[in-house]
């Protein structure tokens, strides 16, 4: 068990604490349900409600000490425990959550090489590929990110694309103790903007690219840009930036960044490049140029999609400023077989492919549809919807992109939450430009009916839920597979 004195936790951070400094800290929550004796709770303001409603049930745990940026909050709790309970003032929660549990961890990311991995669309992809590098360089690593963790044992569920501060700290720790020296995490712009890896040590931090999203959350394009820059913004000068060269975005990363720059690219001059030889539905032959190296590296990767030969130069590259040889490289990448819910592939014996991917912006189903157009003979049918309670504005252009690439679209039900579906399709017809659609608001029904309609020579596309086992309707989480639907559906054919 981890103790640590009080005032050791508060060590340059800004407070004002009433009561005792000098007590013992078993451990650390802010969520009063993981409270327990002679710990520090820390009050965090939540999407639907607040840390601050639950301080007495913290107290009630055994919280010794609270934290809150609330002033009156704070009087009330010194006033109500007679002074018995430490209060801490705090300026900003998130802050003083990730600068305590670093503390009280003693700094995990300083013990391992930590790769942060953000951008709009590519991230799961990318982290997967560098795991499978690593792990073929008969090294350990820890992951984090959108489908799964994976502490060096075991894969653990992800509520989180990237955890709240505590558990990721914790999380690094952990791995620490078991002596794994690296990890990879997806960086979210949610996470970002929240202080979820704030005061973390990234030693390499990759960007894949930039396009609109999460903007029901950021408001604007502005903020959601600068959300995504901080990741970089804070990386020391003994870190690595690894940056996408055809992204308009990546100059202003160079500009905010104190980090050592190492770009890739497909279309213009960069450290690492490579030319396609050719593409099939089996895969991508292409060689990899590194500046570094005086012959190419031939890749043979069993995984389609234009936009997964940035992904895979993104890997690459890392592996490279890792030092991970060429012929590790090769193995890690040649043996990967996909991503669950990234272009997954279903076949039939039907004479079509069915794909589940995760696209959920028009950029991500604008590449998804492309890929498949590329290694399709006969109709790309794409069966797509788009969340709700999320950025609306996307909507229209995502039916838009659907009906223009697509050859035959079907319009569903995504993750309606509290929104009417009928409402959020609504929506996507509005960007509508040709009648090469219908409607089928059921999500099973639609799968069935675009697997019922393919033809030999076709693809399916089931398009925004991936790897998601679940459907949200209102605020129950029902079970539901895309995968598992699509394939029930090729059964019954």
């Amino acid at each position: 068990m981890i103790t640590k004195k009080l005032t050791e936790l508060l060590q340059d951070f800004p407070h004002h604490l009433t009561g005792n400094s000098d007590m013992n800290i078993d451990g650390i929550a802010y969520h009063s349900d993981r409270v327990k004796s002679n710990h520090l709770f820390i009050a965090l303001d939540g999407f639907t409600t607040s840390g601050k409603k639950f301080m007495d049930a913290a107290i009630k745990r055994g919280a010794i000490a609270v934290a809150s940026d609330s002033v009156t909050l704070l009087k009330k709790i010194k006033h109500k425990y007679n002074n018995k309970i430490t209060t801490i003032h705090i300026p900003s929660p998130r802050k003083f959550l990730a600068s305590v549990a670093n503390r009280f961890y003693d700094f995990p990311a300083s013990k391992l090489t930590l790769i942060g991995i953000t951008g709009t669309d590519g991230k799961t992809t990318t982290s997967y590929m560098i795991k499978s590098i690593i792990e073929a360089a008969h090294k350990k690593t820890g992951l984090l990110g959108t489908i799964k963790y994976y502490d060096g044992q075991s894969y653990l569920p992800a509520p989180n694309t990237t955890p709240e501060s505590l558990d990721f700290i914790a999380f690094l720790h952990n791995l620490v103790k078991h002596k794994i020296k690296h990890c990879i995490s997806e960086v979210s712009s949610h996470a970002l903007a929240l202080d979820r890896v704030y005061g973390i040590d990234f030693r390499i931090a990759v960007f894949t690219n930039l396009s609109k999203d999460h903007l029901d959350f950021h408001k604007n394009t502005k903020n959601y840009r600068s959300a995504k820059l901080k990741l970089f913004q804070n990386l020391s000068s003994s870190a690595v930036a690894i940056l996408n060269n055809d992204d308009p975005f990546t100059a202003q990363i160079i500009k905010h960044t104190n980090a050592r720059c190492v770009l890739y690219s497909i279309k213009n001059p960069s450290e690492v490049t490579t030319h396609i030889d050719y593409y099939t539905k089996d895969g991508i032959k292409t060689k990899i140029y590194d500046k570094s190296c005086k012959q190419p590296l031939e890749i043979r990767l069993a995984i389609i999609g234009y936009h997964n030969i940035y992904n895979m130069l993104a890997a690459i590259t890392t592996a490279s400023v890792l030092k991970i040889n060429r012929a590790q490289i090769k193995k890690g990448l040649e043996r990967m077989s996909g991503v669950p819910g990234r272009l997954q592939r279903i076949k039939t014996k039907k004479g079509f492919d069915i794909y589940i991917d995760y696209a959920h912006t028009e950029k991500a189903l604008s590449n998804a549809i492309n890929s498949l157009k590329q290694i399709t003979p006969g109709r790309v049918i794409v069966v797509f919807g788009c969340g709700g309670n999320r950025d609306c504005l996307k909507r229209p252009r995502m039916g838009k992109c659907a009906t223009t690439l697509g050859d035959y679209v079907i319009i569903t039900s995504d993750n309606p939450r509290n929104e009417n579906p009928i409402a959020i399709i609504n929506d996507i017809q509005k960007g509508l430009k040709k009648n090469n659609y219908e409607v089928i608001v059921d999500r099973k029904t639609a799968i069935r009916k675009a697997i019922m309609i393919a033809r030999p020579d076709d693809s399916v596309l089931i398009a925004g839920k991936g790897h998601e086992d679940y459907q949200i309707i209102g605020n129950k989480k029902i079970y539901f597979s895309d995968y598992a639907c699509a394939y029930n559906a090729v059964m019954l054919r």
